[in-house]
């Protein structure tokens, strides 16, 4: 149908000029004429060096989850606009619930055990005082008793002393009353043998009355020194015993006393020994190993609290940045891995590009240069900024130059190819148009703009020209649709149909 109504055009036209222009005007304004528009749009005019490059997102994020399992909904599909944070899809989490559940019991658990560490402390270091107390008493009475018991000692000794002298005193009195007994009886012998002679010789007459009473006195007297002796005798061997006896109760004594001062040292030694023994109980007690282990034991809880909350936290995956979808690789019910990305989201905010330059070229860029990109298929034309300059040759294709573009009205999709050209910086802003829709009349230079489906002439002023583009000056206005074929065949307010580039 298309080359039909271009031939009637050109039948048409052939008899218009055999008619006359008046009757050929008329026959361009009836027929309905094909033709393609470029939009007119607001920019600088790129230089003749033309680079081509292909659009990339200017970021792209693989997403995948921290950890695996199964998807239990997913909320975006390819081309889903998302924006930072927004919930992606979530993983089945009752596990993970019930992990985060019993890890907070545990610090439940630590805290209370912390508490009854401190208790427990307390408790032992009264209990630990109580006992140094009680020992410093016990060592304090030992002593007491070691000084009593060497008391005793020295008092059992100073008997002993005194009973050995009282036994020495008694023997000497038994063995000196012994010698008087001895004396005694003697003498009473030889009072008794006196008394008879004299008796014979009182009876004989030769012995007086006086000598008789004499002897008779004498046998008296000695009688009764010999009784006294005995009695004397008896006396001394009653205090021999008695010394004896005193001497070995004193020296029970002494033993008693020696035993009471081994049980009093050993009782000392006892105390003392508990009284160390509780001042190292009080150290154990009064040391905060217990609470602080219990206190580590705490943190740990928390950690693994932690690590649990942040488990459950990544079962819900959400969107580092804003973006649209690009791929999606798992669907509810899969299981979602942490070695490949579930989905693929690319900002389009803006693009990036990257072309070759030659190498002398190169050292003429620098970064932040402004660029003209034109992207011919889908009638884009806009500008964009260096980003960043290789310093490597790609194997003879020329040096890497990566170009960045805002894609403010996101008409710009990652694949795209463009055409890259460079800017001077002295470049003068206006309308840039393809150079092949200007048309001349003599001085004049005007083009055709698509209006209503008509084609529209108007009268333009062009600035400069370079290569295939064009800048006006005025005469158009931006967002112009400038038809770029068959203007041969047009005519103002012709009727046209406009085809898709």
């Amino acid at each position: 149908m298309k080359e039909w109504k271009a031939t009637a055009a050109v039948l048409l036209l052939g008899t218009g000029i055999l008619s006359g222009c008046s009757q050929g005007s008329q026959a361009a304004q009836d027929i309905n004429i094909n033709v393609k528009v470029s939009q007119a749009q607001k920019g600088v005019i790129g230089g003749e060096e033309i680079y081509t490059g292909k659009t990339t997102s200017s970021e792209t994020v693989n997403i995948t989850p921290k950890i695996a399992g199964k998807v239990a909904a997913i909320t975006v599909d390819v081309g889903s606009e998302v924006k930072k944070g927004q919930v992606l899809f979530k993983l089945e989490d009752d596990d993970l619930s019930n992990k985060l559940k019993i890890a907070k019991s545990d610090v439940a658990a630590a805290q209370a055990a912390i508490a009854s560490a401190e208790d427990s402390r307390k408790s032992g270091v009264v209990s630990a005082n109580s006992g140094i107390v009680s020992s410093r008493n016990g060592v304090i009475s030992s002593k007491s008793a070691i000084t009593q018991a060497e008391q005793g000692i020295n008092q059992a000794e100073a008997v002993i002393d005194q009973a050995q002298t009282g036994l020495k005193q008694a023997r000497t009195a038994v063995s000196t009353a012994g010698n008087t007994v001895k004396q005694t009886q003697e003498a009473l012998q030889t009072a008794k043998k006196n008394l008879s002679r004299t008796q014979s010789l009182y009876a004989s007459s030769l012995a007086t009355q006086v000598q008789l009473e004499e002897a008779q006195a004498a046998q008296v007297s000695a009688q009764t020194a010999y009784d006294n002796a005995l009695n004397a005798k008896a006396n001394a061997e009653n205090q021999l015993a008695a010394a004896k006896k005193s001497l070995t109760t004193a020296q029970k004594a002494l033993s008693t006393t020696k035993a009471a001062y081994e049980n009093a040292k050993n009782s000392y030694e006892n105390a003392n020994s508990g009284y160390q023994n509780a001042q190292q109980q009080l150290e154990v007690a009064e040391s905060t190993a217990g609470v602080e282990a219990s206190r580590q034991k705490l943190e740990q809880a928390h950690l693994n609290a932690e690590i649990a909350q942040n488990s459950l936290d990544n079962a819900v995956i959400t969107s580092p940045i804003t973006g649209i979808v690009k791929s999606k690789n798992i669907e509810a019910g899969e299981l979602a891995s942490t070695a490949s990305p579930a989905l693929v989201i690319h900002n389009l905010d803006s693009v990036n590009l990257e072309i070759y330059v030659p190498a002398e070229r190169i050292n003429d860029i620098k970064a932040g240069d402004a660029v003209q990109v034109r992207i011919a298929a889908s009638g884009i034309l806009t500008t964009g900024k260096v980003k960043s300059i290789g310093s490597d040759d790609a194997n003879g294709n020329g040096f890497p130059v990566k170009i960045t573009v805002a894609n403010t009205n996101g008409k710009l999709k990652s694949g795209m190819l463009a055409d890259v050209s460079f800017v001077d910086a002295n470049a003068k802003e206006g309308i840039i148009i393809p150079t092949k829709a200007i048309e001349k009349d003599g001085d004049q230079s005007y083009v055709y703009v698509a209006v209503d489906g008509h084609a529209v002439r108007k009268e333009i002023t062009v600035g400069e020209e370079a290569g295939t583009q064009a800048l006006v000056a005025n005469g158009l206005e931006n967002g112009d649709q400038v038809i770029v074929n068959n203007q041969a065949l047009l005519a103002d307010n012709a009727a046209i149909t406009v085809s898709q580039p």
